[in-house]
């Protein structure tokens, strides 16, 4: 076998392996159920409290439901009651009580979550 043929078939083989590895991580993401998750609505006050990961409170008669992530770098946020904003502890970026960007490095206002309630859980499509 010559060298040419030799490196010609790893080269291929490569790109069998990198393509299968692309079309598989495609179809496990689009084929992945989307996960769900129930809060005890006796849990909900109306200040803002970070809950199995997800920042929730109730406004009235309806709920506000963010994920606790900051769009930094991933990092649970806390909420700073005095100044009635989410604080990430990580690298400092500031979230206005709507989710929205007020101090950076965090670009990305938070991500609100839908949410329905049932009896008395209130389920949040993560």
């Amino acid at each position: 076998m010559k060298r040419r043929d030799f490196l010609s078939r790893i080269i291929g083989f490569l790109i069998f392996l990198i393509s299968g590895k692309l079309i598989w991580d495609f179809l496990s993401f689009s084929l992945k159920k989307r996960q769900k998750l129930s809060i005890p609505i006796a849990q909900v006050g109306t200040k803002p409290s970070v809950i199995d990961g997800i920042i929730v409170w109730r406004e009235n008669d309806t709920y506000r439901v963010y994920s606790s992530h900051c769009t930094h770098l991933g990092c649970i946020l806390k909420y700073d009651e005095k100044a009635g904003i989410f604080k990430c502890p990580c690298h400092g970026s500031e979230f206005s009580i709507n989710g929205v960007v007020i101090h950076g490095p965090a670009r990305k206002s938070l991500k609100r979550l839908d949410y329905i309630v049932k009896k008395d859980k209130i389920v949040v499509n993560l």
